[in-house]
Parts: structure tokens; C-alpha cells; sequence
């Protein structure tokens, strides 16, 4: 079984990087409402508060730091199995009898591979 670690510092990161840019950013917008008597800089903060706060919210919507997987090869598998049974459905539902037969026995083949995939993570890029 796997194990059961906090997943590193990247997910600790995602966990913690919306919230995190929250914070910062709207104490710096209502910090510049209190301490700051210049306009210009009043502004100026604000919209860097304020572009923290986006930035925040765009990560969390495209994060860039979520690539903890080891078994790529074992995950394309999957995505192509899954092609399968998409194809096997396609051809359940249009009786096509030999297209059917085909997939399935393509889906098996597809398993047997899983099996020998399942465990392996892949070599780490150089």
C-alpha cells in the first residue's frame, strides 16, 4: 500500500498559498487605510494589496506546483483505458458485434499492462 506521509511541500504549499495570499493581501490594503496619509502611496498600496489577493486566487485556479506524481507511466495507461471503454461503449451501443469483441480484448491486454506497471514509479529526469 502507499504510504501514508503528508505529501511534501508542495501539497503543504497548495494547502496553504490562497489563504496565506488572503491575509497578506487585504492586511496590506487595511493597513494603508490607517497609516498612510499621502494619496499616491494610499493607491499604491491598495492595488499591491489587491494584486496579491489576484495572484492568490489565480494559483489556486492554475496551480504550478501540483506535480507529485511518480507512476506517469501507470497514469497514461489508465487514460487509455479509459479511451476504452468510451470506444466499448460506443460500439454497445451501435451493435457493432466485432468492434465490440476487439476493444475488449484490447481493454484485457490494457489490464495485464497495468499489472505490470502498478508499483514502478518512473526514472527521474536528468
Amino acid at each position: 500500500m502507499a504510504d501514508k506521509g503528508d505529501g511534501g511541500w508542495r501539497r503543504a504549499i497548495n494547502k496553504y498559498i490562497g489563504l496565506g495570499t488572503a491575509i497578506v493581501g487585504m492586511a496590506i490594503v487595511l493597513s494603508s487605510f490607517l497609516f498612510l496619509d499621502n494619496l499616491f502611496a494610499w493607491y499604491a498600496t491598495v492595488i499591491v494589496g489587491l494584486l496579491i489577493v489576484l495572484a492568490g486566487f489565480l494559483y489556486g485556479a492554475h496551480p504550478f506546483l501540483t506535480s507529485e506524481r511518480r507512476f506517469h507511466a501507470l497514469r497514461q495507461e489508465v487514460d487509455d483505458f479509459i479511451g476504452l471503454v468510451r470506444r466499448l461503449n460506443a460500439a454497445a451501443t451501435e451493435e457493432q458485434r466485432e468492434e465490440f469483441q476487439r476493444v475488449k480484448a484490447e481493454m484485457v491486454a490494457s489490464v495485464e499492462r497495468m499489472g505490470e506497471l502498478a508499483g514502478k514509479p518512473d526514472e527521474p529526469m536528468p
